[in-house]
């Protein structure tokens, strides 16, 4: 497994663990505690398609 691999595996796992702490913290605090975990899990997802795009292209 390439490194490329490995941080595109490890940004997933960062944005779905920060999606499920938003959803939590949206239902028990409200919108706005929420929403900055939602767009940072959208950050994250964006790195890991960045990292394996980078994985699969040849160099």
């Amino acid at each position: 497994m390439s490194v490329h691999h490995r941080a595109a595996t490890v940004f997933v796992l960062l944005a779905a663990l920060q999606t499920v702490i938003g959803v939590v913290f949206t239902t028990v605090f409200g919108r706005a505690f929420g929403a900055p975990l939602f767009w940072t899990a959208t950050g994250s997802f964006a790195l890991a398609w960045y990292f394996q795009r980078k994985a699969t292209v040849k160099q």
